[in-house]
């Protein structure tokens, strides 16, 4: 049993390694929040006007006798046919519409932005020369100690 215990030591001792870590985590979180508000607005006026102007003048004379003379609203006429007709209608129709729509939009818009970031680097360098030498001589030195212990009732 203790060849089996010397022998672990010796191997735990001369062991060399190599170990190199590069571990990098990178998370990007990247929130987008956008809000649109718009607004319309319809403003309508209507607008209506009508103007008559009217204006009839008939004037109609028509006695055909010489012999007898014609009066009309002061004025003497002999043998006379006047036909007097003015009209006049000055008609005017107008309407007018507008319509005024007004849109507002609004928006607004929110980034959230989130990164984690964890970077391990774990850099074991590997055993050089020197350390090599200082393992086996320990060894030896262990081996001596034990044969030392196991055959010093003889030695004596």
């Amino acid at each position: 049993m203790k060849k089996y215990i010397l022998i672990l030591l010796s191997v735990i001792f001369v062991s060399c390694g190599a170990r190199k870590v590069n571990k990098s985590e990178i998370v990007e979180d990247k929130t987008t929040i956008e809000t649109v508000k718009q607004t319309d607005s319809v403003k309508e006026e209507s607008k209506t006007e009508i103007k008559y102007d009217v204006e009839n003048c008939e004037v109609e004379v028509t006695p055909i006798d010489s012999t007898k003379e014609f009066v009309v609203e002061g004025k003497k006429y002999f043998n006379v046919r006047i036909k007097i007709k003015k009209k006049k209608d000055n008609t005017l129709y107008v309407k007018e519409d507008k319509a005024v729509k007004t849109s507002q939009k609004q928006s607004n818009k929110l980034v959230k932005e989130s990164k984690k970031e964890n970077i391990k680097v774990v850099d074991k360098k590997e055993a050089t020369n020197w350390q090599f030498k200082l393992a086996f001589w320990l060894l030896i030195l262990l081996i001596l100690i034990r044969l030392y212990i196991k055959f010093k009732d003889r030695l004596f």
